[in-house]
């Protein structure tokens, strides 16, 4: 009886194990941009082709130089096509970090996601880069 109950305990384990793991969003990995000024960062979890259901920014203030920074999204479709999402701002000075969890959906689909990091004096951008693309894993 005990070794039946143990192997039963194990196959549930197993099943239910299985589940959770099926259950929870993909995660395709981090990545992150490094400009005079500002670094920022994004962690993207897949749900499916479409969709990006948890995205996780962090953008930091790096210089003391009276500039804001920003952070943004940017998608590609599996036609490369790059949209580019809501910017994410700091503007409290050097060493203020900003936090932010979003989600986005395209009906063509997501074949990529990056961030843009960008230093800015008022509306213009004074210098820009974009991190790799971090593929999604549904594809």
């Amino acid at each position: 009886m005990k070794k039946n109950l143990g192997r039963m305990l194990a196959v549930g384990a197993a099943a239910l194990s299985a589940i959770a793991f099926s259950a929870s969003p993909a995660a395709a990995g981090g990545v992150s941009e490094r400009i005079p000024g500002a670094y920022g960062s994004g962690d993207f979890y897949y749900s499916s082709k479409t969709k990006a259901n948890q995205i996780y920014l962090k953008l930091v203030d790096e210089d003391a130089d009276g500039h804001h920074v920003r952070i943004r999204v940017q998608s590609l479709t599996p036609d490369r096509v790059t949209t580019s999402y809501a910017w994410r701002s700091v503007t409290t000075g050097a060493g203020t970090v900003g936090e932010w969890v979003t989600s986005l959906t395209d009906t063509r689909g997501i074949w990529a996601l990056r961030v843009q990091v960008c230093v800015f004096e008022g509306s213009t951008a004074l210098g820009c880069d974009e991190s790799d693309w971090d593929g999604n894993t549904y594809y």
